[in-house]
């Protein structure tokens, strides 16, 4: 079987299942990936609390929107109106659902909430408590959700959503332009330190906010107003995350996770962290605007960019590929050369394989083939699950055995780092016969 077939087939069997469990329970109207990826079993009472299906990470259901609404889409195109319809139903009531939780919270969203939207962090000792406000500053979750009302809105052709969509997204990434942004997660593996630190500007923001100036792009007539902002975001991340020439504790094209209030490279412990999955991630969704590009001022920074992403894609590939394991490093530091936390999340290899398909179309470039051939052998040999609907085990360790270490929520992916991913490659690896 090819890659291409590959591809296409986990599309649909992951997807199948995220239909199937949804369909399951008339009641519930959010996404339900509660699933353990190592066992293939549903989290049972016995498991910690945020496992359970009254936890809901809002983070989860802002990305299954906008994991929905790009299937239904991809879907659309291979005219399977079973899948389509099944999907748009799914994707109207989750919508809703989660809007009414919105409203009660005055426009926002929080990590986690309960199911009556009521919103959890976890405390000291690590039990859940509510809370009853949250910062002023935008969050991720108020990022993932407005992408997917915006991307919910555009395919269900509603109107009120897509506006809604709209004027939120657009205001999250004025707050991230201003540095008014305080993350929302909260930390379940001790060994990826991700708490909201005062004082510490991250580049996540400002990276996952390019995945929504590319989808403006794509689903809003105003383009123009998504183009610009999607220059601003590159432009700010060029400017403070990347070292663009070699010097004193830094390589050309490194990329650091963090800047201080000076937007120096944040020192963290004496470490200045580079996280080469998001650097890998950073290539691909910076792609999706440079290749979407109209305006003169964004095509002369097309042209720019053109001269120098391949070689920024083999250098941030060369620091986090761990090619005996197969799989992406959590951290690096750029300061000693070495390797932080060598824990292997399944997320950056799509999202490389994305970065890389991109990249080739962008530049032609036949390092960027190579990179990709190495990343799906890598997830469909040793991450991808043919026994659980084709889902990918979250974390594999230094020596490549499945670990349970939670990259960021408990929840399986809805489709969103895996299927998003390869959908947006997959005419690349068509094309070349992979």
């Amino acid at each position: 079987m090819s890659y291409a077939e590959k591809i296409e087939s986990l599309i649909s069997t992951s997807m199948d299942e995220i239909i199937r469990r949804y369909e399951a329970d008339k009641t519930y109207h959010f996404i339900d990936t509660k699933l353990d990826l190592m066992t293939g079993k549903d989290f049972s009472p016995e498991d910690a609390w945020y496992k359970q299906k009254n936890i809901i990470f809002c983070w989860i259901q802002g990305r299954a929107m906008e994991s929905l609404a790009k299937h239904i889409i991809y879907f659309e195109e291979k005219k399977d109106r079973s899948r389509v319809q099944k999907l748009k139903k799914i994707l109207a009531e989750v919508t809703a659902n989660m809007e009414k939780c919105r409203r009660k919270n005055h426009g926002r969203l929080f990590f986690m909430m309960d199911t009556d939207g009521n919103f959890l962090r976890m405390d000291e000792k690590g039990n859940p408590q509510i809370l009853e406000n949250i910062p002023a500053e935008s969050n991720y979750s108020d990022l993932f959700y407005s992408k997917g009302l915006l991307a919910a809105g555009a395919v269900l052709k509603n109107e009120k959503y897509f506006k809604r969509g709209k004027a939120y997204l657009k205001r999250v990434i004025c707050d991230i332009l201003a540095e008014r942004f305080a993350t929302d997660q909260q930390m379940f593996d001790p060994a990826n330190p991700v708490l909201f630190t005062p004082g510490k500007l991250l580049q996540g923001p400002k990276m996952i906010a390019l995945s929504g100036t590319a989808l403006g792009m794509a689903c809003d007539e105003d383009i123009a107003c998504w183009e610009r902002r999607g220059k601003a975001l590159l432009k700010r991340l060029f400017e403070r995350y990347f070292a663009f020439e070699d010097k004193e504790n830094f390589q050309k094209y490194d990329f650091w996770e963090a800047v201080d209030t000076a937007f120096a490279p944040y020192s963290d412990n004496g470490k200045i962290i580079c996280d080469p999955g998001h650097g890998l991630e950073f290539v691909g969704l910076s792609l999706k605007n440079l290749l979407s590009f109209k305006l003169p001022a964004g095509k002369k920074e097309a042209a720019r960019c053109r001269k120098f992403y391949a070689n920024l894609l083999a250098h941030l590939f060369e620091i986090g590929f761990a090619p005996a394991p197969g799989g992406v490093i959590k951290s690096f530091d750029l300061k000693s050369r070495k390797e932080v936390n060598t824990d292997m999340p399944w997320w950056s290899l799509p999202e490389t394989i994305r970065a890389a398909a991109l990249c080739y179309k962008f530049t032609a470039d036949d390092r960027c083939v190579g990179i990709m051939k190495k990343c799906l052998d890598a997830f469909f040999g040793k991450y991808v699950r043919y026994d659980i609907y084709q889902m990918a085990v979250q974390t594999r360790n230094s020596k490549g055995k499945a670990v349970s270490v939670i990259p960021a929520t408990p929840d399986a992916d809805p489709g969103y780092h895996t299927n998003m991913s390869l959908i947006d490659a997959l005419a690349v690896v068509r094309a070349l016969n992979l």
